[in-house]
């Protein structure tokens, strides 16, 4: 059964039967109470006329023995002075009828007396209700039992009446509570609803679906649980098609890379093999086999430097920025002097301490030089730049090479990936350097950021920690 059945079934219940056995209860008493009253009333009368009784047979003459008939008479005369329109019965002492003007007889007579106060019972005949009191009346003439028998419908109509007006009451609260179950049901169970339809949606694809929450109970708490499942769900799946095409992208590049160098090697080969060829003729294609040897030499070491970078341990050491610039200084030169763009090279580091490990570092920053390198063009200018900051130490590798476009910024850390092919194949590159850097630098607990505007150059600076800020990065 769904919820919204079972909250409106409930509460219709819950509803009804609390007003029935309230209304009942509420019936009842006044019910009760009248013939709790009418019963004193009738056993005051009962009081009065054995009073009354006992004090005329007490009056009677010396030696007078009362007869039936005088018992009779002072009955009659007693309810006639208190305007009493009961029914009477009188017995004598043998327990015999000698009067009786009521419409039936209760049967009080063959009922034990033992408190001497007499008896009250309350008694049904032929659709009436009556109350009935018994006494015994004693004098120094005789004794007489007297039956009183007063008719007491209109307790038992009034009754009926409120029941009749409580059954239609009723029926319109039972309308009424059907409709309000009904509209509370629909409003408690909305969210739900709500809920279960964008869980649908969710589990159809649609990872932007959200529930907007109203109020601040249950299940509004529950909304915002959901609504926090699916942001983390959307996020999660962003990574995960992120992270397929990323390795999508890498078969390909990987593939590519290898394709374009192996074939140029078997092409040349094949030649030397099949063909007669000058000695000239084979020093070219020797050449050519022997470049792209050493390219897929360095493609191997730069993978290799890749995949085993994150998963080695390094030790935390400081390093003089002033030390570790003249390495970076001394392997720049050599890679710079090799082209014939004529690029420039600038240090301008302030004195400082950097932790971290040393190879690393300088592989770091050969990638960094190297990346811009292949970005400038001729006359181009490559600055390294360091200064003390209030947190650590910022090392700078500037360039006013051809820059990156916005676009592409973050795409540039995966690996293969070159903003120009053309070019980056031509320089001798592979788009493996800036992912490297990155893992590099992550291990490092350093910061990375990449600012570049196409046409006017890149800056990429990599940002160092004072070393307690590093022991409490390693810490958490």
């Amino acid at each position: 059964m769904r919820l919204f059945w079972k909250l409106f079934i409930t509460m219709l219940c819950f509803v009804i039967a609390a007003f029935m056995v309230f209304g009942n209860i509420i019936i009842n008493i006044p019910f009760e109470s009248s013939l709790k009253r009418e019963t004193n009333r009738s056993i005051e009368e009962m009081h009065i006329m054995v009073y009354a009784l006992a004090a005329s047979l007490d009056g009677l003459p010396d030696g007078y023995q009362a007869s039936d008939t005088a018992m009779i008479e002072i009955t009659k005369s007693i309810s006639q002075s208190l305007e009493s329109n009961n029914g009477i019965v009188i017995y004598n002492e043998d327990k015999e009828i000698i009067y009786n003007n009521s419409n039936y007889e209760s049967g009080l007579i063959n009922t034990k007396q033992t408190d001497g106060h007499g008896i009250c019972s309350i008694t049904e005949h032929n659709g009436s209700h009556y109350i009935g009191c018994f006494f015994e009346v004693k004098s120094k003439t005789g004794n007489f039992y007297i039956e009183i028998d007063k008719e007491i419908d209109f307790i038992f109509e009034d009754r009926e009446i409120l029941y009749k007006n409580y059954r239609i009451a009723l029926m319109i609260l039972f309308v009424f509570s059907a409709v309000l179950s009904f509209v509370f049901s629909i409003s408690f169970t909305s969210p739900v609803r709500k809920l279960s339809t964008a869980a649908r949606e969710l589990a159809g694809g649609n990872y932007k679906r959200r529930v907007k929450p109203k109020g601040n109970d249950e299940v509004t708490v529950l909304i915002n649980d959901f609504n926090s499942m699916a942001m983390q769900l959307e996020d999660n799946i962003h990574k995960l098609e992120e992270d397929a095409r990323r390795q999508e992208e890498f078969t390909e590049a990987f593939s590519h890379e290898l394709k374009t160098p192996l074939t140029s090697i078997i092409g040349y080969a094949d030649m030397l093999r099949s063909m007669k060829l000058s000695e000239e003729d084979v020093m070219t294609s020797a050449g050519y086999i022997f470049k792209e040897g050493k390219r897929l030499e360095r493609l191997a070491y730069k993978m290799m430097e890749l995949s085993f970078a994150d998963k080695q341990k390094i030790e935390i050491k400081p390093v003089s920025v002033e030390f570790l610039a003249e390495k970076i200084e001394k392997s720049a030169k050599y890679l710079l002097t090799s082209g014939d763009k004529n690029i420039s090279f600038e240090v301008d580091i302030e004195p400082g301490v950097i932790y971290g490990d040393l190879d690393l570092l300088q592989s770091l920053f050969a990638n960094l030089v190297d990346n811009a390198r292949k970005a400038c063009r001729e006359d181009g200018k490559i600055v390294l730049d360091g200064r003390n900051t209030s947190t650590g130490y910022e090392l700078w590798v500037k360039d006013n090479g051809c820059g990156i476009p916005d676009n592409e910024i973050k795409k540039i850390t995966e690996a293969f990936y070159m903003v120009d092919k053309s070019r980056a194949r031509k320089e001798g590159g592979a788009g493996i350097g800036l992912a490297l850097c990155v893992k590099i630098v992550n291990l490092h607990n350093a910061e990375f950021k990449i600012i570049s505007h196409e046409g006017t150059g890149t800056q990429v600076l990599t940002r160092f920690r004072k070393q307690d800020s590093l022991e409490r990065k390693n810490i958490e």
